[in-house]
């Protein structure tokens, strides 16, 4: 009896043992998780065009707290932008865009001006 008792302990302890082992990994070729949920980072940045370097494809932009900073754009964007724009770059993946920002004066800026003359005096 207790030889049965010890071949029972021992095959117990060995088969314990073998299911405690990690299996294999098999080898994949997807990105690792982290790669899969990285947040892309966007940069947004409002200012005046202080510099164009035609040559580098780089224009300076400053803010209204004179911070500067420089940003490199495709030669064909460069065309349309003068040295005192106001404009918002956004950068993401490392790619910067601009889109000039103009003062829209619509209708309804008109008729507040409209609304606050003082009426004449000689009613």
């Amino acid at each position: 009896m207790k030889k049965y008792i010890l071949a029972v302990v021992t095959l117990a302890a060995f088969a314990g043992m073998s299911f405690a082992q990690a299996p294999a990994a098999p080898a994949k070729a997807e990105k690792p998780a982290a790669a899969k949920h990285a947040k892309v980072v966007v940069e947004n940045f409002t200012g005046d065009i202080s510099a164009i370097d035609a040559a580098t494809s780089m224009i300076t932009v400053k803010d209204a707290k004179g911070v500067e900073k420089q940003f490199t754009l495709e030669a064909a964007k460069l065309a349309g932008l003068t040295v005192g724009a106001k404009v918002k770059v956004t950068v993401k993946d490392g790619k910067a865009s601009v889109k000039p920002i103009q003062k829209h004066e619509g209708k309804h800026e008109g008729k507040k001006a409209e609304a606050k003359k003082p009426e004449a005096a000689g009613k």
